[in-house]
């Protein structure tokens, strides 16, 4: 679901409702400022052609908390005319869920959404459009605003001591209550079930660019924040870096290097790693890996409202069929066809499709350009602003449109390509090297993406070598493969002529200077007129 328009305003309800620890109604200046906010939104959705009764206005925590809700909400509405929904506990947590949903063709795993004055947790399976979770998300007030006042006004270590066990037994107690299904667990073994972890909001995202700086890919190559994985590991050690830090001096100096981390949210650095710290505790060694969501309640109030029809497309796909050409059926079967049985299921399933679509979208860059600015496309070219991606299939889907237009890139380009390569692993990066190569013959061939008539100009059949054998050494070869083509002969579109270049790509994907990440597969390719 591309988004055309976001904003936010400067102002934090729950901290407008403190004066050092005692709180106020929300001020008569604050909700002064809130409803000229959301005038100049009302204009905005004028202007992009947005129907006056399609905007839903939803509140949270902070409003529902307020003691002069009922006032601030009456205000927003006389000035804008929409009924604002004042959110319940339980209907936060699952419309902030529907929004992790929202970002992602498919989610297995515990959810959390951590706003300003509260933090939401459930379970989650979400698949072709059908989400299933808890019955009841279960929320706590300790939001990164709230944590941070209370961590504030904590007098001394024993006070934090006990905020920091108050909030573990209370995760614990979460966590038994969700009765989390066993479908949802990575592994089960005799130390238990692992599982994913799916974060969202403004402060959990600001804690992740700061495990990107902190990653051991530097500099980091995807610049977004949705799709990106860590391990629980990771998680857990930069979170103990920062959960003590002295509230009292300015972070800012040193988050100000970090890309994404604005100044508010560099001041709730501390109270995220505090929050992250006790989560981590009470699932005593539980979390495989955490995965971060663009997507939060302003995206589940609109996704929950989709037909199911729409929901269950795939985000990648939609995102990439307005590029498609003409045949990309018939293009989508060349490029299987030209893939040997052992092909990773991934590769087909979630690759070939949006390459496919892809194909040709380059083909009016100039020629020395184009592997170069194919291979920006999914970080800051036309799927920038995707849903449904994880950061390794933006890698993935980058090296193969890179190669698809020959892989010869600029020198500015060489690290962003060794940061996908080195983040997708060997094996995986030398896969999206073949089928772009493919792709790169089958585009010569059929330049406008439409294949002619009923007659086959290009046939592929791929098998693998029945004696593959894994070789170590200076690198690991997995066995051969042999990619057969078969072509129509004296037809001006199959001369060897014109696509003797791109058969020699296939082949010198599987030469061993090639080799990606220590891992190579030899191809060996025999062309036969027909």
């Amino acid at each position: 679901m591309p988004t055309l328009f976001q904003d936010r305003a400067p102002i934090s309800l729950y901290n407008a409702q403190f004066s050092g620890t005692t709180k106020s109604p929300i001020s008569n200046s604050v909700i002064e400022q809130l409803v000229t906010c959301m005038l100049r939104f009302k204009i905005i959705c004028s202007e992009f052609g947005v129907p006056h009764n399609n905007v839903r206005v939803v509140a949270t925590e902070a409003t529902r908390e307020a003691q002069n809700s009922a006032e601030f909400r009456g205000a927003l509405e006389e000035a804008t005319g929409w009924k604002v929904e004042l959110l319940s506990k339980e209907d936060e947590g699952r419309i902030g869920a529907e929004g992790v949903a929202s970002s992602f063709a498919e989610v297995r795993g515990l959810v959390m959404d951590l706003g300003g004055g509260s933090t939401q947790i459930s379970w989650m399976l979400s698949k072709d459009g059908v989400t299933k979770m808890a019955r009841k998300a279960v929320s706590f007030p300790y939001g990164a605003a709230a944590v941070t006042k209370r961590l504030e006004t904590a007098i001394n270590e024993d006070a934090r001591s006990a905020l920091h066990n108050q909030m573990v037994e209370s995760f614990k107690a979460a966590i038994a209550s969700l009765n989390i299904p066993d479908e949802l667990s990575d592994m089960a073994d005799n130390d238990g079930s692992s599982y994913k972890l799916y974060l969202s909001g403004g402060g959990l995202r600001g804690f992740g660019y700061l495990l990107m700086a902190k990653h051991e890919l530097k500099p980091y190559p995807i610049p977004i924040i949705n799709g990106f994985t860590a391990p629980a590991s990771h998680f857990a050690r930069v979170a103990a870096l920062y959960k003590d830090v002295n509230l009292t001096a300015s972070l800012e100096p040193e988050m100000e290097q970090f890309f994404g981390i604005s100044a508010r949210r560099a001041r709730q650095v501390p109270a995220v790693a505090f929050v992250i710290e006790a989560l981590t505790e009470a699932l005593h060694g539980a979390l495989s890996s955490v995965i971060f969501c663009q997507g939060g309640v302003r995206e589940g109030a609109i996704y929950e409202k989709l037909p199911p029809t729409i929901r269950a497309e795939n985000p990648l796909v939609v995102a990439t069929r307005p590029y498609a050409p003409p045949s990309q059926a018939k293009l989508l079967e060349l490029l299987n066809n030209a893939c040997p049985r052992s092909t990773p299921y991934h590769i087909r399933g979630a690759l070939l499709p949006p390459l496919a679509n892809l194909m040709y979208y380059h083909s009016n860059v100039p020629k020395e350009g184009q592997a170069s600015v194919a291979l920006y496309a999914t970080t800051t070219g036309v799927l920038a602003n995707t849903h449904g991606l994880s950061h390794g299939l933006r890698a993935l889907l980058g090296i193969a449109l890179c190669d698809r237009w020959g892989g010869g890139v600029h020198a500015s380009a060489r690290g962003l390509r060794e940061g996908f390569v080195r983040l997708v692993g060997g094996e995986d990066a030398w896969w999206a090297r073949y089928v772009g190569s493919v792709a790169a013959l089958v585009g010569q061939v059929f330049p406008s993406g439409r294949m002619r008539g009923e007659e086959e100009q290009i046939r592929f059949f791929a098998q693998d070598d029945s004696r593959r054998k894994k070789k170590k050494g200076k690198g690991e070869k997995s066995g051969n493969f042999s990619d057969r083509i078969t072509v129509r002969q004296g037809d001006p579109m199959t001369s060897t002529l014109m696509f003797e270049k791109e058969v020699g790509g296939i082949e010198k994907v599987g030469k061993k200077k090639k080799m990606e990440g220590g891992w190579r597969r030899k191809v060996v390719v025999n062309v036969f007129l027909q």
